[in-house]
């Protein structure tokens, strides 16, 4: 990071702000901070802020109608959006508008600090946000588009390449154009045993012979929602289990500690 970034928060929830705040400010960033649309406007109006992170829920406006405002005051400013829960209709507002990332705030705010990083990382040694950089291909198969979100910035953030598939059949034809070094693979997918199945045959088949030794990460939101880890063995079932098992919600360094031990970094 070249320079003290300014980054402006724009929510009405003083816990949140304060926990932004504590993530930005340690990592060296310079924050300013407003409830509103209409006193941001001001304040982006009299300087100059790199980035902007506004709640959809404003007291003045939804938060996806303030970012045509924000451009076109300063074109170049940089909008993340956040919510504290989506849903389809939602995020269809929030995807149709010029944002750098969306943010549901019930994931791990690390995840809002490893965004805003990969925005100031743009083009910077290496790091291509197409997606285009030199180290292992990593295949995340989940059917929840805002958990393989936020596996795009994580894996980014680390300089991994990052290619997803929402469902099993897509998956298993990704695994034979793109060949990645690592699979994330969800559990419960279109029934309840994708995952299992999946990995096996991953593992055993003829036809993926090529691609035995990928090794295969369970991800499984299983463990918080039931309060316990899935209760079938594939191993007492003669199927061939995943190399590795971690619960959502994912914590990013644990991810990242287990990925690149499982590819030998």
């Amino acid at each position: 990071m070249t320079g003290k970034k300014r980054i402006l928060i724009v929510d009405p929830d003083s816990e949140t702000v304060q926990e932004y705040c504590l993530l930005l400010t340690d990592e060296g960033y310079d924050v300013d901070i407003c409830q509103k649309v209409s006193n941001a406007v001001g304040k982006i109006e009299s300087a100059k802020f790199d980035c902007v992170i506004i709640d959809v829920d404003l007291e003045d406006m939804r938060g996806y109608n303030a970012v045509d405002i924000v451009k076109i005051i300063d074109p170049q400013i940089d909008v993340i959006l956040t919510a504290r829960a989506n849903t389809k209709e939602l995020e269809a507002k929030v995807r149709a508008q010029d944002i750098f990332y969306y943010y549901i705030k019930s994931f791990k705010g690390e995840e809002l600090l490893m965004a805003v990083n990969n925005l100031f990382r743009k083009g910077i040694e290496g790091i291509d946000m197409q997606g285009n950089n030199q180290h292992s291909k990593i295949l995340v198969i989940d059917d929840d588009h805002d958990f393989l979100d936020s596996m795009k910035i994580i894996l980014e953030s680390a300089s991994y390449r990052f290619v997803s598939a929402d469902d099993p059949k897509e998956g298993m034809e990704m695994i034979k154009s793109e060949n990645p070094d690592l699979i994330l693979l969800d559990i419960m997918m279109d029934s309840l045993f994708d995952g299992f199945s999946m990995c096996h045959t991953l593992k055993t088949s003829r036809e993926y012979r090529t691609y035995h030794d990928i090794p295969i990460i369970f991800v499984s939101a299983v463990k918080e929602v039931a309060g316990s880890r899935f209760a079938f063995d594939p191993g007492s079932q003669g199927m061939v289990g995943p190399n590795d098992y971690i619960d959502k919600p994912v914590e990013p360094n644990d991810l990242l500690a287990r990925i690149e031990k499982l590819l030998g970094q």
